[in-house]
């Protein structure tokens, strides 16, 4: 439904003038976008198409300035690798953070923001949810610790424990081997919507916002990127609204 209407969008929110403009300029150019698999944003099932709020982002910005995008779907690991070593040519729902703007052009308009909160039984004290330290604290590979973070909570290092998926730290809550564990709100209030055992905390000190960046070798007007996805955040964040 998101898709439908977003091409909809397309159709009456930009002047025909902008994609003139922007299709005599070049042919369709093809590109393949990377990303990793994290609901509700970006959704990778074997034999569906790729959906979810960024991608349907990506596929009316792609709509708008002719592009024709493929949608690769990699471990995260090997995503943050690739920036330095051999980049993708795009890449999506990514930070702007470390040196990732030497070898990558970033949008200005994010994606969304990423807020992170603290899954736990509810069998935890008030005061085990105010100081960490102790505490068994699971996490996804590739989750970004910052110092404020870290001393807000009373936080050790060593009492984080990293898994592959989020869908891992549910299980390990459930069985008792975590205390709590981090991940993304959206994500994980999905995955625990039927846990009635388990609450939740947004952690305001991990707020990320996330991007749309391309190889900087692409020859790529991002300004014009920038006003495209301006008016399809806004659409999309209106139509959640109404939902």
């Amino acid at each position: 439904m998101l898709r439908l209407k977003f091409v909809l969008i397309l159709n009456t929110i930009f002047s025909s003038t902008l994609w003139a403009n922007q299709g005599a300029n070049s042919d369709a150019q093809s590109l393949g976008c990377v990303t990793t698999h994290y609901p509700p944003y970006t959704i990778f099932n074997e034999d569906e198409p790729p959906s979810g709020r960024d991608i349907g982002l990506l596929e009316g910005l792609a709509n708008a300035m002719g592009w024709k995008i493929e949608f690769i779907d990699i471990p995260w690991g090997r995503l943050k690798r690739s920036i330095t070593t051999a980049p993708f040519q795009c890449y999506f729902s990514l930070a702007n953070i470390e040196n990732r703007s030497d070898h990558l052009a970033f949008s200005s308009v994010p994606l969304h923001v990423t807020q992170y909160a603290l899954f736990y039984r509810n069998s935890l004290s008030e005061k085990q949810l105010q100081n960490w330290r102790g505490l068994r604290i699971g996490g996804v590979r590739g989750i970004t610790v910052s110092d404020k973070f870290i001393h807000q909570y009373n936080i050790e290092p060593n009492d984080f424990i990293y898994l592959d998926s989020n869908e891992s730290l549910v299980d390990m809550l459930q069985l008792g081997r975590i205390d709590a564990f981090v991940t993304n709100q959206i994500v994980g209030n999905m995955l625990t919507r039927h846990h009635v055992d388990i609450s939740s905390f947004v952690i305001s000190a991990l707020d990320v916002p996330v991007y749309l960046a391309v190889d900087k070798s692409l020859d790529i007007d991002m300004s014009v990127v920038d006003k495209i996805l301006t008016e399809l955040v806004n659409e999309q964040q209106k139509e959640m609204a109404n939902n």
